[in-house]
């Protein structure tokens, strides 16, 4: 049973407080087995939000958003299923196999940082746009148009693949002997001075992170306030109140048609609350490991504590999956007109 990722501490230095033994169990069981499964369930789910949100009558911002996020989801989780087979090789197969899906699997990791970027920006949009909608609603859709808010999440995306286009230039995949086993296998051989080049997408990648993290934060805070704030409005009125006070306007279609645009968009604002709380719950692992990161020595992929870095990246992966997973559960509890649309496309057709 031989860990690919391992390098022997150097000596005097404090051995790791996890074994490879009990690594290579929870890679197996979380790494292979769960995070396959919510790869696959992305992958399927996120096409299905795509279609759907295709299909429905919503604001054209807003449409675009969850859009380009089911999109991003998505990729994410077709990327983590074929991850998912290399790790399952990586971890049963034999040493040779072992090493080739090691360096397929890094390939892949630096592949899913560009999705995964455009699907934190896009939560990020969703939950500043709708917190701005509540806070300035005469302003927000002619501040945040569905056009500038494309062109800010791709512009944002390019720039990232850019830099890490910049730290992969001179990469190469060659076939060699292991020095340990020398039996032939895929390895990536990186530019020298790829360290160095690395820290620019790392150092966007981070800023943009916990940027986003705290910006969904504040908006998911003043979100709930200000729908705490409408519900207690919506019931002060009285239904008959607000029957008469229409007819006597003479406006009760009128009033018939706001009142059916203030729930959608009641039910917009719950659907973003709980997809922005979930970003926050299963981002929470990626924050709490990147300070860990910068705040204990050795806690990385080649330091003393490499072991118990691969553990907090083995959580950290399997909740960045998650969170691509359930946003569908979110749709279908809390958005009538998402659940309404899905039936009319994948429910059986009535009169049938």
């Amino acid at each position: 049973m031989e860990y690919i990722n391992s390098t022997s501490p150097a000596p005097g230095m404090r051995e790791d407080i996890i074994s490879e033994n009990a690594l290579w169990i929870l890679a197996v069981t979380v790494r292979v087995c769960l995070n396959t499964i919510f790869s696959v369930s992305a992958f399927i789910t996120n096409i299905i939000n795509f279609i759907i949100f295709k299909r429905m009558n919503i604001n054209s911002a807003a449409k675009e958003s969850f859009l380009i996020l089911s999109f991003a989801d998505g990729f994410v989780g077709l990327i983590g299923t074929i991850a998912g087979v290399c790790n399952g090789l990586r971890y049963l197969a034999s040493g040779q196999v072992q090493g080739s899906m090691y360096a397929l699997y890094i390939l892949l990791l630096a592949v899913a940082t560009v999705p995964s970027m455009t699907s934190l920006l896009s939560t990020t949009v969703l939950a500043v746009v709708r917190c701005c909608s509540v806070v300035l609603p005469l302003r927000v859709k002619t501040l945040f148009t569905a056009r500038r808010q494309r062109i800010f999440i791709l512009s944002a995306t390019a720039i990232l693949i850019g830099a890490t286009s910049y730290a992969l230039t001179g990469t190469k995949i060659n076939i060699a002997p292991n020095p340990n086993t020398n039996v032939s296998q895929l390895q990536l051989m990186f530019h020298p001075e790829y360290v160095q080049r690395c820290r620019y997408p790392d150092i966007y990648r981070g800023l943009v992170f916990y940027l986003s993290f705290f910006a969904v934060n504040i908006c998911l805070f003043f979100m709930i306030i200000a729908l705490k704030r409408s519900s207690r409005f919506r019931n002060r009125l009285q239904p008959g109140k607000e029957k008469n006070r229409a007819d006597s306007r003479g406006g009760s279609n009128r009033s018939s048609q706001n009142s059916k645009a203030s729930r959608r968009e009641v039910q917009v604002i719950k659907v973003v609350i709980l997809v922005s709380a979930m970003f926050i719950v299963c981002n929470a692992p990626a924050m709490v490991a990147s300070i860990l990161r910068q705040t204990v020595p050795g806690l990385n992929n080649v330091g003393t504590y490499r072991l118990s870095y691969d553990v907090l990246m083995i959580f950290v992966e399997a909740f960045l999956l998650l969170n691509c997973t359930l946003n569908i559960v979110v749709y279908l509890n809390f958005n009538t007109l998402y659940r309404t649309t899905f039936l009319e496309i994948f429910g059986k057709k009535r009169g049938k």
